[in-house]
């Protein structure tokens, strides 16, 4: 049995129109806004890839994101260099893939379905069925 007082109690912190909570919802991405607000495309990114990071050694990575030298690069060239950095200390590329996709989101991918899907079939269709691909195999 529940307890009346307690019920009576939880009456002024239901969510109603008018009762609603400060925070609502999730918080938009800071770094969408930034790419979004700077002109930053995939393509600046991929540049960064291909002429930043990848032509890089870990110890120039992590010289690029150090303090000092981070007040001078982009939001998104030190993002993307610390969550490589991550990356290759643990031998993964989820941090990466990460911030990829929550910046531009995952990538589209291909289903591709069968045209050819079994047919219900009556037992004495299945039956049938059955004796001519055993004459066609010659079983």
């Amino acid at each position: 049995m529940p307890r009346e007082d307690g019920l009576k109690a939880g009456i002024p912190h239901r969510f109603s129109s008018l009762n609603q909570p400060e925070k609502r919802g999730r918080l938009p991405s800071k770094l969408k806004k930034f790419c979004k607000d700077n002109s930053i495309s995939k393509a600046d990114v991929d540049m960064v890839f291909k002429n930043l990071i990848f032509g890089k050694t870990i110890e120039e990575l992590q010289i690029m994101i150090l303090p000092d030298n981070r007040k001078k690069l982009p939001v998104i060239v030190v993002l993307l260099v610390s969550a490589f950095i991550q990356d290759m200390n643990s031998g993964t590329l989820k941090e990466v893939n990460t911030v990829l996709d929550r910046i531009w989101g995952k990538a589209t991918q291909k289903v591709e379905a069968d045209v050819n899907a079994p047919v219900m079939l009556t037992s004495e269709e299945r039956q049938q069925r059955i004796e001519e691909l055993l004459n066609k195999s010659g079983i």
